[in-house]
Formats: structure tokens, C-alpha cells, sequence
């Protein structure tokens, strides 16, 4: 059976390479792309094709009504600031293979990746991404536009801030709390509290970094 004969349709916001991934989960659950933006058309990922000028060329162009919307841009902040301006409904992307317990909650633009396990009582929210063969355990909470790369790990009662970027293969230990516009360095292993707007690195995680507002 074809499935574009669902009629379900999504548009894509962003053309490099994570908007590709997004495509395919997106096509292999039924939708069919309508439309796919970038700010910088010119310069997109290969694959991507007809893509339109995004809304920074003028906010008043841009076709807010229409199919619903998926922010496939990989870089947290600007995830955030085109979320800010789009006026939209958003739709959501999840891989077949993916495993969600029914009892967890998953936000509006928010991508789950191939192999990803989300488990009892964990609420992910808005424009999150839950990247491939990442595993959330229970009673998890996920701020919006979050990122929780491929193979990470996250023991039960965590929490990630709004924005922060939990990197590929972190282990995070039962009952912490990571503070909002974090970095978690790649192989981390964070034993205990981080606060706001930190870069933590290494094992055990220190910090090497702190924003100052």
C-alpha cells in the first residue's frame, strides 16, 4: 500500500543534514513533504531539494497557515528563536522502532530517532530531540528545545533544562538535575547537579565553562 495515500502532510523548516533524518521518519510514517525552508536556500544539505527562503527574509511572507511545521534545525538556540516568530501548528516525528511508553508525554515539534527508548511517567517537551539510540528512563523530565544525542543515557527522576544538549554516549545518574542551556560534553558521566548555562566535560563531569549573563 502507498503510503502517501494517508494525505497526512508535514512542511520541514531547515535543509541540512538532521532535516534529511527528519524527512525519512517523516515519509516512512505516511507524510507526504509539502514544503521545506531554510534561511540560507542557497546553501543546504545536497539531498534537499526546491527549498524555499525561510521567514527571516520577511516575517510577513511567510506561509504560517498550511500542513503543520517541523523545526529540523539541530543547533538548540536557533531552534528556539524561529520557534519564537513561526506561527504555526507543529507536527511531531517519531521513528517506528522507536519505544515510548504510552504513560509518557511527548511535546508538540518534538523528533524521536531510530532505536530511542522513552520510558514510564517522562515528559519531553517542545521541540526536543531525542536522537538515535538514546535511552530516557522514568519519571524523566525534558525541557523544550532540548537535545539528547545518540546513545546517551539518562537514569530515572533526571531533569534537562530548557535548551541544554546532552552529548552523544553521557551517562546521567539517577535524581539529577541539569540546569537550562547546558552542555554536556560527549562521554560524560554526570554524577551530580549542573547548574544553569554550564559546560560540563569528562569522568566524572567537571565543569570547564559557566556563561555569565
Amino acid at each position: 500500500m502507498d503510503k502517501l495515500k494517508n494525505n497526512k502532510q508535514a512542511r520541514i523548516y531547515g535543509a541540512g543534514g538532521h532535516s534529511q533524518v527528519i524527512k525519512e521518519v517523516l515519509t516512512e510514517n505516511g507524510y507526504d513533504i509539502t514544503d521545506t525552508f531554510d534561511d540560507k536556500p542557497k546553501d543546504v544539505h545536497y539531498a534537499s531539494k526546491n527549498v524555499a527562503m525561510g521567514l527571516r527574509d520577511d516575517l510577513k511572507k511567510f506561509p504560517h497557515e498550511g500542513s503543520p511545521v517541523i523545526i529540523a534545525i539541530g543547533i538548540n538556540s536557533e531552534r528556539a528563536e524561529i520557534a519564537g516568530f513561526l506561527k504555526c501548528k507543529y507536527e511531531k516525528a517519531i521513528h517506528e522502532s522507536a519505544i515510548i511508553s504510552p504513560t509518557s508525554k511527548i511535546g508538540e515539534g518534538t523528533v524521536v530517532f531510530a532505536g530511542a527508548i522513552i520510558q514510564p511517567n517522562t515528559t519531553v517537551g517542545k521541540h526536543v530531540i531525542v536522537n538515535t539510540g538514546a535511552s530516557i528512563d522514568h519519571d524523566n523530565i525534558i525541557g523544550d528545545f532540548a537535545h539528547i544525542s545518540p546513545k546517551a543515557a539518562l537514569c530515572g527522576h533526571v531533569e534537562v533544562g530548557e535548551g541544554s544538549h546532552v552529548g552523544v554516549g553521557a551517562v546521567v545518574i539517577p535524581k539529577v538535575k541539569i540546569g537550562k542551556w547546558c552542555t554536556i560534553g560527549a562521554g560524560t558521566i554526570v554524577l551530580k547537579d549542573v547548574p544553569d548555562y554550564t559546560t560540563l566535560v569528562g569522568n566524572p563531569g567537571k565543569v570547564i565553562k559557566t556563561k555569565k549573563l
